[in-house]
């Protein structure tokens, strides 16, 4: 019975120490912790999520991401696709890619609504040597139909918490009808002309506790899976996996030509004819700003001037 005891209490004693030395984490350590959870104001995304946000999502997938603001500025290593040129506000976390789609394919997607104040999907063709909007090829959050057993949490009124959120899109290289009344819910249109498309999703401002994407826990390594996995069908009635849809119609991400030249832009912001307070640096800024309607980029980048 005695050497019961002194063993209980060696024992206890053994269990104590090692449970102290786990708790015994050094100042140094303790500070990058805070750190990872800091943010500078409410919708920002921790620098420890932004990074468990990458890990995630940043693999083999039609739709490369994240891209945004954080994932540029505060990843290690940021991929060039990562960098926000087009869209360089704060808050989102985007998931674009470029593809090719044979005459008479289709593309099926399946996704999840993320935990986010906004979630968009849009289209975009290769025209006049940049992306351009396709027509109706575009859903916002609230206008896509959620699978049977599911919810959306982007209509008014719903639960913006709900847990069954699976929806699914198909995406058709086919003509649009030409009555808009009859495009079926959730389908997009992108024609036959076999052009470069680019498509993706917007997700802005994830919920508390979530990461960049909404699709993930921000604090903890484990989550349900990826946000969005993909199917595809050609012209003649052959079924694709995720990994061959990115294979035959996947492109490398890519960026458009700029719409002026350095040379075009210093003799357009240069000209005796133009407002002498704008200056390349800035242009269209001026040092007294005035704010404007947008009209489109056409309007930014020369009717402003």
């Amino acid at each position: 019975m005695i050497k019961r005891t002194i063993l209980n209490a060696a024992l206890g004693v053994v269990i104590m120490s090692m449970t102290l030395w786990v708790l015994a984490v050094d100042s140094f350590t303790l500070a990058n912790r805070s750190r990872t959870g800091h943010v500078e104001r409410d919708g920002d995304v921790p620098s420890g999520a932004i990074i468990r946000t990458d890990e995630r999502y940043n693999r083999d997938s039609l739709f490369y991401g994240p891209r945004g603001w954080d994932y540029w500025n505060l990843l290690q290593n940021p991929q060039p696709y990562q960098d926000p040129n087009l869209w360089p506000d704060k808050r989102p976390t985007y998931f674009f890619g470029q593809l090719v789609m044979p005459a008479g394919s289709s593309l099926t997607i399946h996704g999840r609504f993320p935990y986010a104040r906004y979630f968009k999907f849009n289209f975009y063709k290769f025209e006049r040597s940049t992306f351009v909007a396709v027509p109706g090829a575009a859903l916002a959050g609230y206008d896509i139909e959620p699978d049977p057993g599911s919810g959306n949490p982007f209509k008014v009124g719903a639960d913006r918490q709900v847990k069954n959120r699976n929806f699914t899109i198909d995406v058709l290289a086919e003509e649009p009808p030409m009555n808009p009344a009859e495009r079926p819910k959730n389908t997009i249109y992108v024609g036959r002309d076999e052009k470069q498309l680019m498509a993706g999703f917007r997700i802005y401002v994830s919920d508390k506790g979530y990461d960049g994407a909404g699709w993930g826990p921000a604090d903890t390594p484990s989550f349900d899976g990826p946000g969005t996995t993909c199917e595809g069908k050609l012209a003649d009635s052959t079924r694709l996996s995720n990994e061959e849809v990115v294979k035959r119609f996947g492109r490398p991400m890519g960026s458009a030509p700029p719409p002026l030249t350095v040379d075009q832009w210093y003799k357009l912001v240069d000209s005796k004819e133009n407002d002498p307070s704008l200056t390349p640096a800035t242009a269209p800024a001026r040092r007294d700003g005035q704010f404007e309607l947008f009209w489109g980029m056409k309007y930014s980048l020369v009717g402003a001037s």
